[in-house]
C-alpha cells in the first residue's frame, strides 16, 4: 500500500522542501519531492503545515495515569498513546530505582512485549539502582544497590536482545570491569544521580561514559574551583547530555547559555515525565513514594522535584523561546541527536528516503496536528 502526505513543508535531512509531498510504503519513506503525481491508496492533506521528524525521548517514566514500572500492556499502550499525541514517535521506557528482583521482572516483561499503540518502545532506560545516595533526587534510597560486577551481571544476564539500551549510574562508585561489561552489552552509560567532579568526568571518557542524565539535576553544581560535570560538557564536545526544558528543573538562562557554548549535537531534550503528565493537580505515586502535583510542578512531600509533567512538543517550544533558535536549528535536539546517541540514526531521526516513516505534522504555533509511527497514523487532532 502506498500513502501520501501532500501540501506540506517538509523538514527533510537535506533541507526544507516547500509545498512538498512525501510517500510512505511498508512503514518507510519511499519518496520525497514536489508534484510527483504518484497514484496512491491513501492521501493526507497537510494543509500547508510543517512535517518534521518524529520526536525521540530517551527518558520518560509515564503519563496519562500510568508508569512503565506498572509493566502491563494497558499501561504501555496508555503512555505511548499519550506521548504520541505530543509528537513522540519512539522512546525508552524508563525505570525507577527498585529491588533488583523487581527490575528483573520489569526487564522480562519488556523483553516479551508485543508491539502496542502510539509511540514505539525502543528498549529500556534503567535509571538506577546504581546511583549515589547523596544525589538520589526522587529515587527511592531504600533500594539503591552497589554497582558491583556481580549485581550488574545478575540484573542484565538474561536481558539479551538489546532490551536495555541505556543506564544512568554514578560512575565514581562503579567497579572497573563493569564499564567494559556494559559496553559489551551495547548499553549507553550515562552519568546521573552522581557526585562525580570534573576530574572524575575526565576519567569517564576513558571508561566509555560520554553522556549525562538530566543535566543540572541530581549532580554536583558548577563551582569556580571545580567546574564539575556541568563545566566538563561545556569544554568537551565528546560529552552529550539530556536536559528537562520545562522552566522548572533548570533556569531558561542556563538553557540559553548551553545553546551558545555547547556543540548543537551535544544537546538532547527529554521529558522525564511521570504518570501525572497529562493530568491535573493531585497526589500520585512514583517508585512507591507520594508525589504532590501543584501548579505544574511535581514534588515529593520533602519538596524534592519528582520528574516532570513535560511533553516533547512543549519542550521544543520552550527551547525555541529560551534560546531564540529557529525550528530548523532546534529540531535536532529531539530527533537526530537522540537517534545518533542510540546508534539508530541509520533508520530514525530525520526525514530521508529509506528511513522509518516516523513523522509529526506541526501547525504555525508548533502544535501537533498528526503523528505517524512507521507510516501508521497514530494521532490526529482533526480531520485532514
Amino acid at each position: 500500500m502506498l500513502a501520501k502526505i501532500t501540501n506540506v513543508d517538509i523538514m527533510a535531512e537535506d533541507g526544507m522542501i516547500q509545498g512538498g509531498e512525501l510517500y510512505v510504503q511498508n512503514g518507510k519513506i519511499a519518496e520525497i519531492g514536489t508534484n510527483l503525481g504518484r497514484i496512491v491508496d491513501i492521501v493526507w492533506d497537510g494543509c500547508g503545515m510543517t512535517l518534521v521528524p518524529g520526536f525521540i525521548d530517551l527518558h520518560v517514566h509515564g503519563g496519562a495515569g500510568y508508569d512503565f514500572m506498572d509493566h502491563t500492556q494497558e499501561a504501555v499502550d496508555a503512555i505511548c498513546r499519550f506521548h504520541a499525541s505530543h509528537g513522540t514517535t519512539s522512546l525508552l521506557a524508563t525505570t525507577m530505582t527498585a529491588p533488583i528482583a523487581e527490575l528483573k521482572e520489569v526487564i522480562r516483561f519488556y523483553k516479551q512485549l508485543c508491539r502496542g499503540v502510539g509511540a514505539e518502545i525502543l528498549g529500556l532506560h534503567l535509571e538506577g539502582p546504581f546511583i549515589h545516595p547523596g544525589y538520589m533526587g526522587a529515587q527511592n534510597g531504600e533500594w539503591i544497590a552497589s554497582p558491583s560486577f556481580a549485581n550488574m551481571k545478575e540484573l542484565l544476564a538474561f536481558a539479551g536482545d538489546g532490551i536495555v539500551r541505556m543506564m544512568t549510574l554514578a560512575p565514581e562508585l562503579v567497579e572497573e570491569d563493569v564499564f567494559a561489561y556494559l559496553q559489551q552489552q551495547g548499553i549507553l552509560m550515562s552519568v546521573g544521580h552522581s557526585d562525580v567532579d570534573y576530574h572524575g568526568g575526565c576519567e569517564c571518557i576513558r571508561k566509555g561514559v560520554r553522556h549525562v542524565t538530566h543535566l543540572g539535576n541530581a549532580m554536583r553544581p558548577f563551582h569556580h574551583r571545580n567546574i564539575g560535570i556541568i563545566g566538563l560538557i561545556m569544554e568537551q564536545p565528546k560529552f552529550s547530555f539530556d536536559i528537562i526544558v520545562d522552566g522548572v528543573h533548570v533556569a531558561p538562562e542556563f538553557i540559553r547559555l548551553l545553546s551558545r557554548i555547547c556543540h548543537p549535537k551535544q544537546i538532547l531534550l527529554i521529558t522525564d515525565a511521570i504518570r501525572a503528565a497529562g493530568l491535573g493537580d493531585g497526589q500520585y505515586d512514583l517508585g512507591g513514594q507520594e508525589v504532590i502535583v501543584c501548579n505544574g510542578e511535581a514534588r515529593l512531600r520533602s519538596g524534592v522535584l519528582a520528574g516532570s509533567l513535560l511533553t516533547l512538543d512543549v519542550a521544543l517550544k520552550n527551547v525555541i523561546k529560551y534560546t531564540d533558535k529557529s525550528l530548523v536549528n532546534a529540531i535536532d535536539y529531539l530527533t537526530i541527536n537522540p537517534a545518533s546517541k542510540l546508534g539508530i540514526d541509520g533508520h530514525k531521526g530525520s526525514i530521508k528516503v529509506g528511513k522509518d516513516a516516523d513523522l509529526v505534522l506541526l501547525d504555525q504555533e508548533l502544535r501537533v496536528q498528526a503523528t505517524w509511527v512507521r507510516g501508521q497514523l497514530v494521532y490526529q487532532a482533526g480531520d485532514f
